[in-house]
């Protein structure tokens, strides 16, 4: 989940699986750049933009790839589209932020607790950096030709328009810094398209019949009363949990296909490619002889570089470069304009490095499918600010507050996109000749 400038999940449970050729080759300019052989004419294809974010962002940040998703009333005809929302291959679930929805005059209904009507159900998600807070409702999302009706979605609570007060069991987890702004995400929205069909699973359904019951370490969930400003950890079932929209369309709803052109080592001004739904179920989706690494039942595979396995690793376009540690690339400095945070790289000249994937099966055991993937680190100090699409960044585990929780992976975050054509399939389905979770390019 959203890593750029350091973003990682940090709740232990099934949540969110991940925080969730090089790109430097290949033809290309310094302004806009299109993804060749694809087009989003097709029912199942939706086009998406990095750029410089809504206006909100306050002039964003690189490698954000942006879609524009219709939300609707469910059961009617009242929709609006909520446009710079970021897609994420490394979460599940919609989550919009209430400013965004205010702003096109939508209002959605917030999901009563089944087992307390006075009672509304509020979710809460801890990350390194801080937490995001506000009600689950429902929804029907329309994106390109598809749809997923009467879903969960979560509204990111930006402009107090919800009662509840965060819990403290959430805020306690974290730095006690609120990530509930457009200018924190870079984005309107996230739409988690990840491995799995729901945004915690089985630990947030079955968290009541546990010994110690629903706690903040085993749930997101709670049951919230707004007269007396009250939030109580609560079991969610699985239907009812904010889904990935991808596993309830009708048709196309085994897992992702995002494609970016590939980028000069300068990168570019603005990129753009496409969000293809379904796997192997359409002529435009098929796996071909894309290299299929599966994952264990958190979404990780085995990442080796520089002599050192890294068994937590994952693919995530919300992640904005290549994290991973390696102590003989120079951080970033203040020197350059804007400065770019030191858990970047800035070496002095670029790069060429290297890394195999292995794939897991469900325990975390090498499947012996493998790929050897070949990148490139650059000084992003001499890339132009206005370039929001770049190929060659990198940077280190630790988030934007100096901390890294997840030492034993390899982040291949949207750098790793550029000049691919990679796969996301959702857990448990059939997508062309191989059963998901995996991720293939």
């Amino acid at each position: 989940m959203m890593r750029g400038h350091g973003w990682c999940i940090l709740l232990g449970i099934s949540l969110l699986a991940g925080c969730g050729g090089s790109g430097s080759g290949g033809s290309g300019s310094s302004g806009n750049i299109s993804a060749a052989n694809s087009s989003p004419s097709a029912s199942n294809v939706v086009a998406l933009s990095v750029d410089s974010g809504p206006a909100a962002a306050n002039g964003g940040t690189f490698n954000i790839p942006y879609v524009s998703v219709t939300i609707c009333q469910a059961g009617t005809s009242n929709c609006a589209a909520i446009d710079h929302v970021l897609v994420d291959t490394g979460s599940t679930g919609l989550r919009l932020f209430a400013s965004a929805l205010a702003a096109a005059n939508l209002s959605l209904p917030v999901m009563t607790d089944p087992l307390d009507s006075s009672n509304t159900i509020g979710e809460c998600l801890p990350f390194i950096d801080g937490y995001t807070w506000g009600p689950v409702a429902t929804a029907t999302v329309e994106i390109g030709g598809e749809a997923a009706s009467g879903i969960s979605i979560n509204i990111v609570d930006d402009n107090g328009s919800y009662t509840p007060s965060v819990p403290e069991a959430c805020t306690s987890l974290t730095t006690n810094k609120s990530l509930n702004s457009v200018a924190e995400f870079w984005a309107n929205g996230v739409l988690g398209v990840g491995l799995h069909a729901q945004d915690c699973g089985a630990a947030c359904a079955e968290c009541a019949l546990s010994g110690g019951g629903c706690t903040s370490s085993n749930d997101v969930y709670y049951s919230c009363n707004a007269s007396s400003n009250t939030c109580t950890s609560v079991s969610v079932a699985l239907a009812q949990q904010v889904l990935n929209p991808v596993s309830v369309f009708a048709s196309d709803n085994n897992g992702v296909i995002l494609q970016f052109p590939a980028l000069t080592s300068t990168g570019a001004l603005s990129a753009q490619g496409t969000l293809t739904f379904g796997i192997g179920t359409q002529s435009n989706n098929a796996l071909g002889n894309a290299v299929v690494l599966s994952t264990d039942d958190l979404g990780y595979f085995t990442t080796t570089f520089n002599g050192q396995a890294l068994g937590s690793s994952f693919i995530d376009s919300g992640s904005n470069a290549f994290f991973f540690d390696d102590s003989s690339l120079t951080a970033c400095s203040d020197s350059g304009t804007p400065p770019k945070p030191p858990y970047f790289y800035c070496p002095a000249s670029t790069q060429d490095l290297s890394a195999v994937n292995e794939g897991h099966d469900a325990y975390g055991n090498p499947t012996g499918a493998s790929s050897t993937v070949s990148f490139q680190i650059a000084d992003l100090n001499a890339i132009a600010r206005t370039h929001y699409a770049i190929a060659d960044a990198g940077g280190s585990g630790a988030s934007s507050t100096g901390t890294d929780t997840l030492n034993d992976d390899f982040d291949f975050g949207l750098s790793f996109f550029y000049g691919r054509r990679v796969y996301t399939a959702i857990e448990g389905t059939l997508a062309g000749n191989a059963t998901g979770p995996f991720y293939a390019y």
